[in-house]
């Protein structure tokens, strides 16, 4: 018996995933993930449209926007049943909520279609296993933000599935390493943001990120890292508190609200208790008066956002930027678009007429895996795997990892490049 699998969004690009799958014998379907991206203007881009009614469930990898914040839409003439994490639920609401006041204009759907999200969720941990419309669903941990899952989907007729979402294998200082189950798999679709890039050891990358903030400190500067709200702010404060406890670390902007969340959920974490200490050594910025203060001594400041183009951050770099004792350490992935990438090449921000004096660093904390964490969930599988689907990546990054997959696994697997509107039958 047939699967058929449609690449609603992320054929092609990063982002705006959403991938349907629908076994032939049955009229309805499962739906994995349906996030947005953004143009070079800004403006949010949904996936392709899927009717309501052939969706028997959707299943949410994890709460970024990229992968969630289309689902909401489906709520406006329907009620179908959403699968995740009880943190992808909590996080997912907070980012949906802010991505409206930001982009409402552009959003068809309004806080009724949120709180319905939420009241027809199904909230599983790992290693549990529910059925819909007798599709069977399991989440394991991805290893990427908290709460984040690779799916595992077996259709009515036998054919398994593996839909990694976002994932990252190697351990962090928040999670573990994306954990893969011991079945047998027919299908991968594995995302392949990081296709064509071997990260550093990442021990050299928090090593050297050590270093430099202590020489800055020992200089008399303060260290501004603009880090995203969810999963990178709370691995920086982790590792910053635990290697240099006599440096003052403080928090603001979303990631305060996030990092909460975070240790509510403590168990989806790999050592709570380390977590919850670095927290305890974390001074939170509670507003306006806490932040004029703040930067007038030497300390780290944790801030979004991750890529400068808004938050706390900026107001943070129009304080330092001018002295050459301070620096300013991106961890984040850094648009070509982005005021942080910006920086980076010309050491300025046109647009606020800045020049940054600081020192400039950028540090690979990726929580994608690169090319070969992505081959080796490829190899683990290769006794029983019969197609790979690859998607959530640019076209070099995809064909370069296709590649390498026919190298390491061998020439008779079916790899399928499939662009945005295409279907599979497999």
């Amino acid at each position: 018996m047939a699967i058929e699998v449609r690449i609603l969004g992320s054929g092609g690009e990063v982002g705006r995933a959403a991938i349907y799958v629908r076994d032939t014998s049955r009229e309805k379907g499962i739906l994995l993930d349906y996030g947005i991206n953004f143009d070079e203007e800004g403006r949010p881009r949904f996936p392709e449209h899927i009717r309501p009614i052939d969706v028997a469930g959707i299943v949410v990898s994890h709460a970024h926007l990229d992968h969630v914040g289309a689902v909401p839409q489906l709520f406006i003439s329907a009620r179908p049943l959403t699968i995740m994490t009880k943190p992808t639920m909590d996080i997912s609401e907070i980012l949906i909520r802010d991505f409206m006041k930001i982009s409402g204009y552009y959003i068809d759907y309004e806080e009724g279609e949120v709180s319905l999200m939420m009241e027809h969720s199904l909230l599983l941990d790992y290693g549990e296993e529910v059925e819909v419309d007798k599709y069977r669903v399991m989440l394991t941990s991805a290893g990427h933000i908290l709460g984040s899952s690779l799916i595992y989907l077996e259709t009515p007729s036998g054919h398994k599935i593996l839909y990694t979402g976002d994932t990252n294998t190697i351990q962090t200082w928040t999670l573990t390493k994306a954990e893969l189950w011991p079945m047998k798999i027919d299908t991968l679709i594995i995302e392949s943001t990081y296709g064509n890039v071997i990260h550093p050891p990442r021990y050299e990358t928090e090593k050297q990120l050590v270093d430099s903030i202590e020489e800055v400190i020992d200089n008399n500067g303060v260290v501004l890292i603009p880090a995203f709200s969810v999963g990178r702010s709370q691995e920086v404060i982790s590792l910053v508190t635990a290697e240099l406890p006599h440096v003052p670390v403080f928090l603001d902007g979303m990631s305060r609200e996030i990092t909460d969340i975070y240790l509510k959920n403590r168990k989806f974490l790999r050592d709570p208790e380390m977590f919850r200490k670095a927290v305890e050594n974390t001074r939170f910025i509670r507003g306006w008066q806490d932040r004029r203060k703040v930067w007038r001594r030497p300390c780290v400041i944790v801030s979004s956002a991750g890529m400068l183009k808004g938050g706390p951050a900026l107001y943070y770099l129009k304080k330092i930027a001018d002295n050459p004792k301070n620096a300013v350490f991106l961890v984040s992935y850094q648009s070509p678009d982005s005021p942080g990438h910006e920086i980076l090449e010309t050491g300025r921000i046109e647009d606020l007429g800045l020049e940054v004096k600081a020192r400039l660093q950028w540090f690979d904390l990726s929580s994608h895996a690169g090319r070969d964490g992505l081959l080796e969930i490829m190899y683990h599988y290769r006794h029983s795997l019969k197609n790979i689907v690859i998607i959530h990546g640019e076209d070099e990054s995809r064909v370069k990892l296709a590649e390498m997959a026919k190298m390491k696994i061998g020439e008779d697997i079916n790899i399928y490049i499939p662009g945005n509107g295409e279907k599979l039958e497999l």
